[in-house]
Order: C-alpha cells, then sequence, then structure tokens
C-alpha cells in the first residue's frame, strides 16, 4: 500500500466520522470553518511524505495522513458541540446570575492579545461575550465566605492565538460587565492588547492592569473612597480619566518629571 492510498482512505473515514458527529450534534458545523485555520498541516504532511518516500526510512512517510488525522480530531475536541459556542468564527455569551449571598468579586482575567472592554455594568453578577473572529477562553467560577472567585484564562495556557484580527475602534473581542452594587477586585493580564476599562459606575476596591506594548484606556468612577490600581506594561500607553475632584496620588518617582509637564503638581507624586 503506498503512502498516497493511506492518505486518501483514511481521510475519507475521518471526513465520514466527522460529518456523522455533525449530524449528531456532537460537534458544531462550524468545525469546517475552523478547520481552514489549519490549512498549513496540509503541506506539512505533503512534505513529509515527499521527503522520505524514496528512501530507507519510507515508512516514515506514513505519517503523513497520521498528522492530518491528529489536526482534524483535535479541531473537533477544540470546537465541539454547537451549544458550546467555542469556535473561531461565532460570538458566545456567559452569564452568572446574581447572588444575594455573594458581598465581593474577584475576577483575572487572562486575556493574552485578545482586546479586552469592561464597560457598563449589569444587574447579574458577571456577564460577558466573545466576539467573532477571537479564542473563546475556559471561565472557572467558585463562591465562598462571600466571595465570588472568577477566573477567566485563554484556553490551553497559550500566549499567543494563531490568528490575531486587529479591531481597535471597531469592536472588542472580549467584552464583560460586572455587578452595579458588589464591590470587585479585577486583575487583567495580555500583551499587545488594547484594554478600555470603563469602570465610573462599578464599585471598584482594586485594579491591575498588566499589559505589555499595549494601549490602556481606564476610566474610575467615585463609588469607592480609595481605590488602589497597579499598572504594568513596557512601552504600553495610558489614558486615564477621573471624576473632577478626585484626589490622585501617583507611586513612583520616575514619573514627577512627567507629571510635570502635563500640568499635574509636584506633590502628587509619593515614593
Amino acid at each position: 500500500m503506498t503512502p498516497s492510498r493511506f492518505r486518501w482512505g483514511l481521510l475519507f473515514i475521518a471526513v465520514g466520522v466527522i460529518l456523522l458527529l455533525n449530524n449528531a450534534g456532537y460537534i458544531s458545523w462550524g468545525y469546517w470553518a475552523e478547520l481552514l485555520i489549519w490549512w498549513p498541516l496540509i503541506l506539512i504532511a505533503i512534505g513529509l511524505e515527499k521527503i522520505f518516500l524514496k528512501t530507507r526510512l519510507h515508512i516514515l512517510s506514513y505519517l503523513s495522513p497520521l498528522i492530518l488525522i491528529a489536526g482534524m480530531a483535535y479541531v473537533a475536541f477544540d470546537t465541539g458541540a454547537s451549544t458550546r459556542g467555542n469556535d473561531y468564527f461565532t460570538t458566545s455569551r456567559w452569564i452568572e446570575s446574581a447572588d444575594a449571598s455573594i458581598h465581593l468579586i474577584d475576577a483575572v482575567i487572562y486575556h493574552g492579545r485578545n482586546d479586552l472592554c469592561v464597560n457598563y455594568n449589569t444587574s447579574d453578577l458577571v456577564s460577558a461575550q466573545f466576539g467573532r473572529l477571537s479564542r473563546k477562553p475556559h471561565i472557572d467560577v467558585s463562591k465562598s465566605g462571600g466571595t465570588a472567585k472568577l477566573k477567566i484564562n485563554r484556553r490551553y495556557g497559550w500566549d499567543n492565538n494563531f490568528i490575531i484580527i486587529n479591531r481597535h475602534g471597531y469592536g472588542r473581542d472580549w467584552n464583560l460587565s460586572f455587578s452595579n452594587s458588589v464591590p470587585l477586585r479585577l486583575e487583567c493580564y495580555g500583551q499587545e492588547a488594547e484594554v478600555r476599562l470603563s469602570l465610573e459606575t462599578t464599585p471598584v476596591e482594586n485594579l491591575k492592569i498588566e499589559d505589555r506594548n499595549g494601549d490602556i484606556y481606564l476610566k474610575m468612577g467615585v463609588l469607592k473612597p480609595r481605590v488602589n490600581i497597579d499598572i504594568i506594561g513596557s512601552d504600553a500607553q495610558l489614558r486615564l480619566k477621573i471624576s473632577q475632584g478626585t484626589g490622585l496620588k501617583v507611586l513612583g518617582n520616575e514619573y514627577a518629571g512627567y507629571l510635570k509637564t502635563i500640568g499635574l503638581p509636584g506633590n502628587m507624586i509619593a515614593m
């Protein structure tokens, strides 16, 4: 049996199995669009076959169809059923309903290069929408002692997605809203992403943003008497908007000269 014959036989079997799983609802029909992202696997598989076909290591040429089948299986697992909404080309929504026993939200978001927007507030505890052309995250929620711990993490721990569509100004990849009555502690970790946090109507207690080479827009309100904010990001751009009459203390002597150039008094600087 030649590697070519083996390859086509396995591919026909795999396509038939996937179509059966589509019809049964175990795999979303969006699988086929998702599969297009992985088309370079075809080049890798054919290249391996050509390299080893007429050598003493010709047995390795049979790896070609196995690589293709492994790729198809991975995408099927990654996409899942249509009810999961995990595939790259759809929009998915998620809501954690209000809970009177919760008095604090402790949220950590690992968004990678996905643009992040926290805007408005909600009567629910948390609500989120993850846009088309973005990777959908893992979401874990646990509740204990009046605190809801929320962790939103890009899937499989990948720092960089295969495809990122830069849509700055035309929509965000991940959009979240937090409760308008439950205090919030929020941490956001990403890189080269646009982070837009409009928190003037959200009772924020602590905020940490880490976004290397990113574009950070932060708007704060006066719902809490003191908010600790920690912003980290080499080569990042920061735009900060606070309510009139709000006190501001900036920690870090290295910023003294810069703040004076934009008209802020030197006594705002503290070591």
